[in-house]
Order: C-alpha cells, then sequence, then structure tokens
C-alpha cells in the first residue's frame, strides 16, 4: 500500500484540544484572570483608580471588544507607569496573548518570557507559553515546558497527554507510556490517551496489544471514524487487507468527505488489484478538492 492512515496529526490535534485550542478562543479567559487578580491586589480600586490601573482596566475592556492594538498600547502605558509592580506579570502574558491573536506568535513568546520573568511559576502563564511552542512545532521547548509544569502540578493532565505526544513522537516509548498510564490513572475514560496508548503500542511494534486496545475503544465509541482507520491501518500492516477495508469502509461511512480516509482506502484497493474501486476513490478525492496532478500517476495505474 503507497500511502498509510497518518495517526501522528491525529494525536497532535487531540493534544491541541485537550491543550485549549487556539489562541483567539483564549483570549477571555486569560483578560478575565488578570482583572480578578487586579481586584483581588487592590480591592478599593474601583473608588480610588490609579493611572496604572486605569490603564489596566481599559486594557482589559479594549481587549475584549477586540481592539487589539489599542489594548496592547495600554497594558504598555501601564507597563511604564509601574514597571516594577509584579501584577507585569500578568499585563505581559495579556500582551502575549493578544500577539497570539493577531498572528504574532513569535512576538507572543517573547512577551511570555518576561511575564515569566516576573512570576516564573505562574501555571497559567507557563501553560500558555508552553502550549504555543507546541503548536509552532518547538517540541523541545514543549517538553521542557510541560515538564516544568508537571514538576509543579503533577496531576496537570494537559501537560502529561502532550508530554506524552513529545515522547511517542520521538520514539521514547517507555516515557510516553508512563505519562499515559499516569493520565488514565487520573481520567480512566480519557479518549485521547486511550486512543495515544493504542496508538504507542502500533508504533512499538505490538500489533495485538493495539488492536486489543482499540477494539475495547470502539466497543466504547463505535461512531469515531478514526478508530476505525487506525485499526485498519494495523490490520494492513498486517497482511490482513480484507479486514482493513471493511474498518475503512465503516470510517467512511462516518466521515464520508474525509480525502485521508478516501486516499487511504484508494491506494489500498490498488495494492490489491481492485483498480475500479481504487479508481472510484481517487475521483472522489478530487471532487473533495485533492488537486487532480497530484494523483496523475495513481489514476494512470487504476486504467
Amino acid at each position: 500500500m503507497k500511502k498509510k492512515t497518518n495517526t501522528a496529526p491525529l494525536i497532535s490535534f487531540l493534544a491541541h484540544i485537550a491543550s485549549g485550542g487556539s489562541a483567539a478562543c483564549t483570549l477571555p479567559r486569560l483578560f478575565l484572570l488578570a482583572l480578578v487578580w487586579w481586584l483581588m491586589v487592590s480591592p478599593s480600586a474601583a473608588q480610588s483608580a490609579s493611572s496604572y490601573e486605569q490603564c489596566i482596566e481599559q486594557a482589559l475592556t479594549a481587549a475584549q471588544d477586540h481592539r487589539y492594538d489599542e489594548a496592547i498600547t495600554l497594558f504598555r502605558q501601564a507597563l511604564k507607569l509601574s514597571p516594577d509592580d509584579i501584577r507585569n506579570a500578568l499585563t505581559y502574558a495579556n500582551i502575549a496573548h493578544i500577539q497570539e491573536a493577531k498572528g504574532e506568535p513569535f512576538k507572543a513568546l517573547e512577551s511570555y518570557d518576561l511575564a515569566l520573568g516576573i512570576a516564573p511559576q505562574n501555571l497559567p502563564i507557563l501553560q500558555a507559553q508552553t502550549n504555543l511552542y507546541m503548536t509552532l512545532g518547538n517540541q523541545n521547548k514543549a517538553l521542557l515546558g510541560y515538564t516544568k509544569i508537571l514538576d509543579i502540578a503533577p496531576n496537570d493532565t494537559t501537560a502529561l497527554l502532550n508530554r506524552a505526544y513529545i515522547y511517542q513522537q520521538r520514539r521514547d516509548y517507555l516515557n510516553a507510556k508512563a505519562d499515559y498510564e499516569r493520565l488514565l490513572t487520573l481520567t480512566p475514560d480519557n479518549y485521547a490517551a486511550q486512543l495515544g496508548t493504542a496508538i504507542l503500542f502500533q508504533n512499538a511494534n505490538k500489533p495485538q496489544e493495539a488492536l486489543t486496545r482499540l477494539t475495547s475503544l470502539i466497543d466504547q465509541y463505535p461512531d469515531r471514524a478514526e478508530l476505525y482507520s487506525v485499526r485498519a491501518e494495523i490490520e494492513a500492516e498486517a497482511h490482513q487487507p480484507e479486514l482493513a477495508l471493511l474498518d475503512l469502509d465503516k470510517a467512511i461511512a462516518l466521515s464520508p468527505n474525509s480525502t485521508n480516509l478516501l486516499l487511504t482506502r484508494a491506494y489500498l484497493h490498488l495494492h490489491e488489484g481492485h483498480k475500479h474501486l481504487a479508481q472510484k476513490d481517487f475521483l472522489r478525492a478530487i471532487e473533495l478538492g485533492i488537486p487532480r496532478g497530484q494523483l496523475k500517476e495513481e489514476l494512470k495505474q487504476c486504467k
């Protein structure tokens, strides 16, 4: 079979969801945190706000209204007014969060560094920076960040899941397994951890263990297309094309517009000499947006 199901992006996606999704989606949460901290530090601020506190409050309002440039300007004014204020950690973090939302991730990383220079063990800030490293594909920095998070909060499930993924990518299966097992001890029904463990056994050349775990997962989640897809990949690698095709049929029935699934089945059909069926899947993938030129050679083989 020319191409296999790409399981790494699947686990990466699950890890991404566990880490909170896009930067824009998490903006209100961090802004709210900064506002709550300000009120706790200065309970009389509503009655007699200083210029610093006024800038912070105005910046938070601007950020909530998506007036990002104005918000950054106001946050920076606050920093100049009181450069030694401990609350500047969250001010820098808010600037970083806005920079993420604006599509400026490397500026955001610098702002997170300034925030952590003031409050190096602030978990929300550390988590935000580490998740950004993960999104950018900098696994070295992400691994250091998740390890630091777990040193502070050993039961942080997001850090465990994402660190397990990084270990798995590095073929460090022993440490990946330890993190998955720890995660499943904390949350036995954690879907991402269960799927990650199954793929871990697949990558560690333990297909029977992987199949057992996937079958158990399918019993629990019979409507998850990715489970049938991963099981089909293992079955194809084990030279069981009939079983693999059955699982791919089920996966595509559940997710009919997935070009990845269609191409996987097409290549398996082609490998097995089912040229007409392979052609049908290739053409359907083209209808869904795959450039015809990309499949030129494959279509020739289907004749």
